[in-house]
């Protein structure tokens, strides 16, 4: 069959009126340029900023320059023009520097990537090298229809990558195989790995919540197995799946209800004979009974929630779908509990001051857990600065906005519901053998080596590529690797049958039962670690720091450590970086000092006298 092969120029429309005039003749001949300006337009016609952050702005600097020269200057200016901070000035003066120095690494590519990372859709033309239909195929495009396009020196790979929301890592394809079978049954309900990824964190997160007696000892403290999640995506993008953990917990949390509502009832009694005999001088006022419960609403009052937490012995679940719902709540006079949150993430002792009777109270071990969800505005909203305690004591995970239609209609033997609230049901009996003794966990000698190792090495890179502000979310993603692979095991007990546990009698110990935990369980909480190490990375870049609001020109240190390290190339002695140093105003003192703490992180190697390289196995460049 004889195969038409589609013709660009059928399609071709005017270029953008603010072309530069006077192109080179290779640039001119570009076959990407058409689609360069189609971005452009659709920058400027939606407004977005596309280089909030300053590793996003350099690397389009790079990518123009990679794909432009001189040329791109002009479209480099536009691209910068919607930050807040913008100055024509510096923007110059960066993309002069990339100019001078250039990037192997950098394509064109990426600057379709950022602009797709950050919601920018434009209109343009595919290849004709990959356009081509057979005569009477119902695929042949019609006259009509316009598709996105790429540009066409971008290899498949990389045009798979950009042209479809921003693809990001996750972890379930990795760990589900060795997942425990509760936890399988779970997966098995996914859609995509994304999704997967999501119902493990929210299903985790949920049982954090309801093993109060399982500990373990983390740098010589009692920790218990209690999480922060928040999820954060556009509208639309799948995350109301998250609520379906909700299931998993209601049995429980039903049965407090209850005995709450029995107890009630019961009081309500006792008071009205209280009354009826007071005068009598018989009767003893009966006590309120505590208020049961396992979730907690996000929009209580400070008081509330402590109240809340101490009568039901620092146990507590907060599943909120809107983050903004707590947000407002820390915004009002009487709600502002955020200084509890990040006490009870380490068990800290949390105290208030009850206004009706002036009694003090104490919690002295809460056991909190938190499941969040909403848009990045929103997590902006609860978390304004990347300072801020809270934001690394979360977990984040950022699900991209996938343009896949699922079948509505799909037609199975059980909802999504139904299926969670039977998981739900057998999780609950599963509980209640676990309430029958404490449980001590711990970790294998080859664990804590594998654990220290992993830790030594990511705490260096990170706090070299992103600066010692994303230090203590590294750490503290070192006890939630604790406490998942903590969850992991327990849940492993489901299969095996093998409650009540044998007590233990290791010196210095209670005799509680010890749970060491499985190896595969291990290697599944590293594996979901490495990855959400690389979403609160994500996140970390997005969220205001302290030098925010300062002019473009007034870099931090760490912004400035990362632009050095993006100009230095693959290899170079002293004379090169100081030259790269010199091209962004560091002075010879400074970049001395980046040097070292560069080789020290291990992101650079020095393997002679006055002689560098870029390490392959440090972190990617942001």
């Amino acid at each position: 069959m004889k195969k038409e092969v589609f013709n660009p120029d059928d399609w071709n429309t005017a270029p953008s009126e603010k072309v530069p005039q006077a192109l080179s003749p290779s640039v001119a001949a570009s076959s990407n340029l058409s689609a360069i300006l189609a971005l452009v337009d659709a920058v400027e016609a939606s407004g977005i900023d596309i280089t909030p952050t300053y590793s996003e702005w350099l690397s389009i600097a790079f990518a123009l320059v990679s794909e432009l020269g001189e040329d791109g200057r002009a479209i480099f200016d536009r691209l910068s023009r919607f930050n807040p901070h913008y100055e024509p000035a510096e923007t110059d003066r960066l993309y002069s520097h990339c100019l001078h120095d250039g990037s192997r690494e950098i394509t064109i590519a990426s600057l379709f990537h950022i602009a797709n990372l950050h919601g920018v859709r434009w209109k343009q033309l595919r290849s004709s090298s990959q356009l081509q239909f057979e005569d009477g195929e119902d695929v042949r495009m019609s006259k009509s229809v316009k598709t996105d396009v790429l540009p066409t020196s971008v290899t498949p790979s990389s045009i798979e990558e950009v042209s479809k929301p921003v693809k990001i890592d996750t972890f379930s394809q990795t760990v589900r195989e060795q997942l425990p079978d509760i936890l399988k049954r779970i997966v098995a309900d996914s859609v995509s790995d994304v999704d997967a990824d999501l119902l493990i964190l929210g299903s985790l997160t949920v049982f954090s919540a309801c093993l109060p007696n399982v500990y373990g000892v983390y740098d010589r403290r009692e920790v218990f197995s209690n999480l922060f999640l928040y999820v954060t995506a556009r509208a639309s993008a799948g995350k109301g799946r998250l609520s379906l953990c909700r299931h998993l917990a209601a049995p429980l949390h039903r049965e407090l209800r209850d005995q709450y509502s029995k107890s009630m009832e019961k009081y309500k009694h006792d008071q009205l004979q209280y009354v009826l005999n007071k005068k009598k001088g018989e009767a003893t006022e009966p006590q309120e009974p505590p208020f049961l419960t396992l979730f907690i609403p996000a929009n209580s009052t400070a008081t509330v929630v402590y109240q809340t937490l101490s009568q039901n012995n620092g146990v507590g679940l907060l599943f909120e779908t809107e983050g903004d719902t707590l947000a407002n709540a820390f915004n009002s006079d009487l709600g502002n509990y955020s200084d509890g949150f990040r006490k009870a993430f380490h068990h800290e002792t949390i105290s208030y001051l009850r206004k009706k009777d002036r009694e003090y109270v104490e919690i002295a071990k809460p056991k909190f857990s938190a499941i969040l969800s909403g848009t990045p505005q929103q997590v902006f909203n609860l978390i304004p600065s990347a300072e801020n305690g809270l934001f690394s004591r979360f977990i984040f995970y950022v699900m991209p906005t996938e343009v896949v239609w699922h079948d509505m209609f799909d037609e199975q033997e059980t909802t999504a519901d139904e299926l969670f609230k039977e998981i739900g049901k057998d999780f609950y009996q599963f509980h209640k053998m676990l309430a029958s003794q404490y449980i001590r966990f711990t970790l294998t000698a080859d664990q804590r080596r594998q654990f220290n190792d992993f830790f030594t090495q990511t705490q260096a890179d990170y706090a070299a590529m992103y600066g010692d502000d994303i230090i203590a979310s590294v750490r503290r993603l070192g006890l939630i690797l604790f406490r998942f692979a903590m969850i992991l095991t327990v849940l492993r007990q489901m299969d095996d049958g093998a409650f009540p546990l044998p007590f233990g009698n290791e010196e210095g110990h209670r005799a509680d039962a010890v749970l060491t935990c499985a190896d595969a369980d291990f290697a599944t909480a590293l594996a979901m670690v490495k990855v959400l190490l690389q979403h609160s990375a994500t996140v970390f870049q997005s969220l205001p720091r302290h030098d925010f609001y300062k002019p473009r020109g007034h870099r931090s240190t760490n912004d400035k450590r990362q632009a050095f390290f993006v100009a230095l190339p693959d290899t170079f002695d002293r004379a090169a970086y100081l030259q790269a140093a010199a091209s962004l105003s560091i002075s010879e003192k400074t970049a001395e000092r980046y040097i070292s703490e560069l080789c020290k992180s291990g992101l650079l190697a020095h393997p002679a006298i006055d002689n560098y390289q870029k390490n392959p196995a440090g972190v990617s460049r942001p």
